[in-house]
């Protein structure tokens, strides 16, 4: 049976609670990713924060729930004013809490199960409490057309 460990990206990209929004849109952008976990100084995991947090930051309002893709806007100067505010507020301003996160000894079908009844695109992994990866949605495709399966 295959477990998280077998399919991880030691990708250690994180991001503190003090950290600006605007590093994080800067971070997510460069790198090419939609959300990174926000860990404490012992590198434990406290949070997630995502494109899409960053955008609802911006747009709460106009963001509609039906397509969270397409963004209407009323007034460009209110706009303007909104981004220069939440480009100087810290991660922990909008950050998800309630994390949710595998071990690396965690069974690839319940991290699918998590992933799909979640919506969830990315997973933060640890050990003892620490983050030691990701697992993501593309790793475990790769795993099935490789493999046919993930047990």
């Amino acid at each position: 049976m295959k477990k998280v460990k077998d399919f991880i990206t030691r990708d250690l990209t994180s991001v503190t609670e003090d950290t600006p929004l605007k590093e994080v849109a800067e971070l997510l952008s460069i790198r090419e990713l939609i959300g990174i976990p926000v860990v404490n100084k012992k590198n434990e995991v406290t949070g997630w924060i995502s494109e899409t947090d960053i955008i609802t930051s911006i747009f709460p309002e106009k963001v509609k729930i039906e397509n969270p893709d397409v963004i209407h806007l009323m007034n460009i100067s209110q706009v303007v004013k909104k981004l220069t505010q939440v480009g100087q507020a810290m991660v922990r301003d909008y950050m998800i809490k309630d994390v949710y996160f595998v071990e690396e000894d965690t069974p690839a079908s319940n991290v699918v199960e998590l992933m799909l009844h979640k919506d969830f695109k990315r997973v933060p992994v640890v050990r003892n409490k620490r983050l030691v990866g990701i697992v993501d949605r593309s790793s475990l495709s790769r795993i099935l057309l490789e493999e046919g399966s993930i047990d």
